[in-house]
């Protein structure tokens, strides 16, 4: 598996808007990140970004007590 492939296995469906913003980039070319067709270190760190938040959020609400 390629490590595109791993990472956008870790980002829900539909989050190419939200990574294309926080990249500067369009939609397009997060979609050649993610299949890998481009590599890009816009798209990588705005991928990786968006992974630690929703790992925080799942973190927060599956061990809302643990600080």
């Amino acid at each position: 598996m390629s490590y595109s492939q791993e990472l956008k296995d870790k980002i829900p469906h539909g989050f190419g808007k939200i990574i294309a913003e926080k990249a500067g980039v369009n939609q397009c070319s997060v979609s050649k990140f993610l299949n890998g067709k481009t590599k890009s270190w816009k798209v990588e760190n705005a991928v990786i970004e968006i992974i630690k938040e929703l790992e925080a959020k799942r973190e927060t609400i599956l061990n809302p007590t643990k600080k």
